[in-house]
């Protein structure tokens, strides 16, 4: 018989039941029946020759409908069903085979198993407070899960040496490769890993020269132990009683000046970095924007015809601190449009404003990595004092409080919670003077690029009580 979709859901209305089970042949399909239950139920059967000639077996290949399997999943069933037979093998052993692998593997990822196992748990159930999803076969975010996830979670996977998706930037230089807990110790079982293990791991973030990223691995290292413990996946945590190996952090200073930043904005133009790399960091100087927030920025937050960037809640830092985080609008100035213009014209046919380069076909962003990496293979060719890409921010804030712009307007520009009690009462939402500030900081940086005299004038500073 001809079995159509149409067929098979007309089956379950209550004047097409029949009164006791019975099967159908599928037109076609060799061995495919479709068994008709009086419930209205529908099901996909295998019937096929035992191996050796042994008698004849039926293998239920699934329920039709919503949950269930489709005609075409039915038929890719079937197809492989018989593929199996042909090699001599037993459809439904192999099946159950299959089963048991699974089950396995869901068996280790729900225990303990080796490090990267480990890190896999706590970084999707953990930091993105996601669960595991058995039919799709993935990690999904469940949104009636009320626990908050971790901002930016891509920071973790570095730090920890995790990829799921491949979505890194290429290096371009021929640093080695930094040594992260599952490049060094991922295939250990995680009961296995000792504490002067993981401390050799942090004196040799130490030893190539990045303490801060020691003290962050650290951190790191503190909350997925303590997690695993809680868990009841390990029995203590090794990370007890191990120091920050980078010792005290100082904030940093560094902010570009005049000169600096003509030499910065001039020298990106033959940058050994991507077009939309160097774009971004002009984006970072001219909006003071963190470099988080523009690189898993998306088209959609962006109105040029209204000149506003809108950060939603889930990509702020500051959404930690506040207890009803709101979106984070930035006025863009002329000169920020223009450069988004030219962003556009390389990007605007993803959904992200900085898509990967390692796979565009997977519509993902850059990593956070990516700016910092290129302004330090580059540190040379700028030929301009040890810098980063978050001294753009610190830079752009300092200018404005330079051209006059009030304090506040510059901590509401840069979406700093000014930590007073006026801030509970004051619901004004300082658009309109956040514009002012970073036009004149446009208009400021179009005149240092230019070797323009500036012709704004400082606001005059409000007088003091």
């Amino acid at each position: 018989m001809k079995i159509t979709t149409t067929w098979l859901q007309t089956r379950k209305e209550p004047r097409n039941r029949p009164k006791k089970r019975y099967e159908e042949t599928v037109d076609g399909r060799e061995g495919l029946m479709v068994r008709i239950y009086p419930s209205g139920a529908t099901s996909f059967v295998y019937r096929y020759t035992l191996p050796g000639g042994r008698g004849r077996d039926y293998l239920v290949l699934g329920k039709f409908g919503a949950g269930g399997l489709s005609l075409a999943d039915a038929f890719d069933q079937h197809h492989q069903a018989q593929r199996e037979r042909e090699l001599g093998l037993d459809p439904k052993e192999e099946r159950r085979k299959r089963k048991d692998v699974a089950q396995r593997a869901r068996d280790e990822r729900a225990g303990t198993g080796t490090v990267t196992a480990l890190v896999e748990q706590f970084l999707h159930r953990r930091i993105r407070a996601e669960r595991w999803d058995e039919a799709r076969g993935a990690w999904v975010r469940d949104e009636k899960n009320k626990t908050k996830a971790r901002k930016r979670p891509h920071e973790a996977d570095s730090l920890l040496g995790y990829s799921d998706q491949g979505a890194r930037e290429p290096l371009r230089s021929s640093r080695t490769k930094k040594p992260t807990l599952i490049s060094k110790y991922g295939h250990l079982n995680a009961r296995d890993l000792t504490k002067r293990q993981l401390i050799a791991l942090l004196d040799e973030i130490v030893d190539r020269g990045a303490p801060v990223a020691a003290n962050r691995t650290q951190a790191l290292l503190v909350q997925l132990f303590r997690w695993a413990c809680a868990k009841d996946l390990l029995p203590a945590s090794p990370m007890v009683g191990v120091e920050r190996p980078g010792g005290i952090e100082r904030g940093r200073e560094r902010i570009l000046n005049s000169d600096e930043i003509k030499t910065f904005w001039h020298k990106l133009a033959d940058a050994d970095m991507a077009a939309s790399t160097r774009l971004a960091l002009k984006l970072l100087l001219v909006t003071g924007q963190r470099r988080g927030e523009l690189t898993l920025a998306k088209w959609a937050h962006f109105d040029l015809a209204a000149k506003l960037w809108t950060i939603p809640v889930e990509l702020l830092k500051s959404s930690h601190t506040k207890r009803t985080p709101q979106p984070h609008h930035v006025p863009l100035s002329p000169l920020a449009v223009s450069l988004l213009e030219q962003l556009q014209s390389l990007t605007a046919d993803g959904i992200y404003v900085l898509p990967t380069r390692v796979d565009p076909t997977k519509n993902l962003p850059y990593s956070e990595s990516a700016l910092s990496h290129a302004v330090r293979v580059n540190e040379e060719h700028f030929g301009i004092p040890h810098w980063t890409p978050h001294d753009l921010r610190r830079t752009a804030a300092s200018f404005m409080t330079m051209l006059g712009t009030p304090r506040l307007h510059v901590e509401k520009v840069l979406n700093h919670s000014t930590g007073d009690i006026a801030e509970v009462y004051d619901r004004h939402d300082y658009l309109a003077e956040k514009r002012v500030a970073l036009e004149r900081w446009g208009a400021h940086v179009t005149d240092i690029i230019t070797g323009k005299k500036s012709n704004i004038v400082p606001m005059p500073k409000a007088a003091s009580a």
